[in-house]
């Protein structure tokens, strides 16, 4: 796949709706169209002037087990599925509206947003593409959780996500490498969904969080496996990783030229590469205007 010279927006209008993993509260999302270099902006309808929070990782806080963005004291939430769609399947400009802070968990993948999204169609539009080349390597993290982005002679964003917590998990050790196109996010990555070991569901049941999310709604993995559930891959927990890793390198807010390297990172560390790929762009705009 070849990095876009144009930007895109969707046709058509799409909504998906569903609850929140961590408020429990129903919210609807709509898709709509945007003008170029707009960027991905979440409209919270639901709140007096209905306000606008750019997907830029200068807007990003840092959540547990999500990524937020804050923006004029407005807020969104658990938006990393949403974000990997919109940059998987090309998306480079559209207004999402939410009428509640955290967006739909639904089956804890980024699958209903995907066949929603293809649904609106694309729409060429005659700006040019905004793009970021790794042309050095870039390392974030230690030993044991980091971030690698190196050059890659292969075309537009592949990622290798390794996953292994080691002995004592009951999550099991996986690696996933894919490239990230439109052709193969909807089957191959975006039906991979969230995972926890029980312990850690408890324990957040216990804190009054996600009180209506069953074995059904996502992995839980017990000591035998997962409970009440079964795997879509043998590999379903990296590539989750992996989706997860594309929706917060989305927030610098081009399309990326080159490989990622990921070992046990997570929203946190992916930010930080976001922020620095984000100033990349700046250094080779100036090299560009020189």
């Amino acid at each position: 796949m070849q990095l876009a010279h144009y930007q895109n927006t969707i046709e058509h209008v799409s909504h998906v709706s569903g609850r929140g993993y961590w408020s429990g509260r129903a919210v609807s999302l709509t898709f709509l169209s945007a003008e170029p270099n707009t960027g991905i902006r979440f409209r919270r309808v639901d709140l007096p002037g209905r306000p606008t929070i750019s997907a830029h990782v200068e807007n990003r806080r840092d959540t547990q087990l999500r990524t937020t963005l804050v923006q004029a004291g407005a807020h969104v939430e658990m938006v990393e599925h949403v974000l990997a769609a919109l940059y998987a399947l090309q998306i480079d400009n559209c207004v999402v509206e939410c009428d509640a802070p955290e967006m739909p968990g639904m089956d804890g993948s980024a699958l209903s947003f995907a066949i929603a999204l293809e649904r609106c169609g694309l729409r060429k539009q005659f700006a040019p593409a905004k793009t970021v080349s790794i042309t050095a390597p870039i390392r974030i993290g230690d030993e044991s959780n980091y971030l690698l982005a190196i050059p890659s002679r292969d075309p537009g964003l592949t990622i290798r996500y390794v996953l292994d917590y080691g002995p004592t998990s009951s999550v099991p050790r996986c690696e996933s490498t894919l490239l990230v196109d439109r052709e193969t996010f909807t089957t191959e990555i975006a039906p991979a969904r969230t995972f926890l070991e029980e312990k850690d569901a408890k324990g957040l049941q216990s804190r009054g969080v996600a009180t209506h999310v069953t074995y059904r709604d996502l992995i839980i993995f017990g000591d035998n496996g997962p409970i009440e559930n079964s795997l879509r891959y043998q590999d379903e927990c990296s590539r989750h990783k992996l989706l997860d890793v594309i929706g917060d390198l989305s927030l610098c807010q081009h399309r990326i030229q080159g490989k990622i390297i990921a070992h046990r990172s997570g929203h946190n560390l992916n930010g930080r590469l976001a922020q620095e790929l984000f100033e990349l762009t700046d250094k080779q705009q100036m090299r560009k205007a020189g």
